[in-house]
């Protein structure tokens, strides 16, 4: 029993290792033998359709139109496409007040997601680069500019930009702009091999005759890379294209929506395990997602081995070391709407949380659950009163609480009132 426990309990650290330090490491080793090319500057600048997704979004969209109207690429090379999927509020009302020479308005009256929108759209699209990006991120003014100029090397196919989430200083919102940041060093690192795994949904470019109709229940930026990897072209990362996005506020919104991540992911694999780039992005994909998604899972086995080892004083020591740390995931509950601002509380909350989400999205899917619509996080919708036009240090301003109500509405509106 012993031997079999020790070996559940090192292997699944071993894992845990692997995947959050090791991966990066085997990355930069790998980076090593290829050699870096320097920024090319535009010769040329090709046509851009910036496809942004909405659905309800009368309270942003306004902001986000004249965010894109902003840009510093030529506007004779640029069109503004809103996808509108099955809107059914004053979205689309909104966008006719700014249709014209470069703002076009795509309407779907039936509400079929975002994939589906996404394929309707592009069809008709006859513009040599297409930026995707979602309704409630915002572009810095040269944003297109920098993805833009990475096309200039012909074996490029997409360019993921840059997501940085602004501050609301609950733990949840801490807890993702860490995870993004060490998202952005894998991207990084992934780049140096042209071959970054996943795109930014809200910031990232392709070459429009490399589109491929997405498939309804997989995500389009985890499909389209793979689709242009397995056309022979590179991914590469664009860290200086920058966009803002809210990050979710409320415990509960964050932890639905990295289970709808989850789910989705898992199931594009399984759709495009047979196209997907290549055997090194297959290797990327084992490491970088399925393996993190399977801790959540296996963190109550490794609870239960732990205990099973307890006579001796080593697992006695890491027993007490996991419980402290669950304790401090428990207490930076309780804290993520107070005052309190500490690592040593949130950091574990976010782990526990994300973890536990990856868990119920395992079972989930094991259950057969899919998800063909995706449903933004309401506070994620809220407009920054600075509308996102200033530089990027001085974009997070003020540090008010939210009032709280036990009504759900009432609680986004409170927030937006502070934001």
């Amino acid at each position: 029993m012993d031997v079999a426990a020790k070996l559940l309990f090192f292997s699944i650290i071993t894992l845990v290792c692997y995947t959050y330090a090791g991966y990066p490491v085997v990355l930069f080793i790998l980076g090593l033998f290829k050699s870096r090319k320097r920024i090319p500057e535009i010769r040329d600048h090709p046509t851009v359709a910036l496809v942004i997704s909405a659905h309800n979004e009368e309270r942003i969209i306004r902001k986000r139109i004249e965010n894109a109207l902003e840009l510093d690429y030529p506007k004779n090379r640029l069109c503004i496409v809103i996808a509108s999927d099955g809107s059914n509020d004053g979205t689309n009302n909104i966008v006719r007040e700014y249709e014209g020479a470069n703002v076009v308005l795509k309407s779907f009256k039936k509400r079929e997601g975002k994939s589906s929108t996404l394929n309707r759209t592009v069809l008709g699209i006859e513009e040599e680069i297409v930026v995707f990006s979602d309704a409630n991120a915002f572009f810095e003014k040269d944003a297109v500019t920098k993805l833009i100029r990475n096309f200039e090397y012909e074996g490029v196919g997409c360019v993921v930009g840059h997501l940085r989430y602004l501050d609301n200083h609950s733990y949840v919102g801490k807890g993702e702009s860490l995870y993004w940041r060490y998202e952005s060093l894998l991207n990084r690192l992934e780049s140096r091999l042209r071959s970054v795994l996943v795109a930014t949904g809200p910031i990232f470019a392709i070459r429009r005759n490399l589109f491929r109709p997405i498939l309804r229940d997989v995500a389009n930026d985890f499909q389209i890379p793979a689709d242009i990897a397995s056309q022979g072209y590179g991914v590469v990362f664009e860290y200086d294209a920058v966009a803002y996005e809210r990050s979710t506020y409320f415990f509960r919104e964050e932890f639905k929506r990295k289970r709808r991540i989850i789910i989705r992911g898992m199931t594009g694999f399984k759709h495009l395990r047979g196209r997907f780039g290549g055997a090194l992005r297959i290797f990327q994909f084992i490491s970088r997602k399925l393996l993190r998604w399977w801790i959540g899972p296996l963190f109550p086995l490794f609870y239960v081995s732990n205990i099973l080892l307890l006579h001796e004083p080593f697992f006695l020591a890491t027993f007490m070391l996991q419980n402290l740390f669950y304790l401090s995931a428990a207490v930076g509950a309780l804290l993520r709407r107070g005052k309190v601002r500490s690592k040593i509380f949130f950091i574990p909350f976010y782990f526990v949380m994300v973890n536990g989400a990856a868990l119920v999205a395992v079972v989930t899917y094991l259950g057969g659950s899919r998800f063909s619509v995706w449903e933004k996080a309401e506070t994620t919708r809220a407009v920054h009163r600075q509308a996102f036009t200033t530089p990027r240090l001085q974009v997070i301003e003020g540090k008010k609480q939210v009032t709280f109500s036990k009504n759900r509405k009432q609680r986004v509106e409170n927030l937006e009132k502070i934001t």
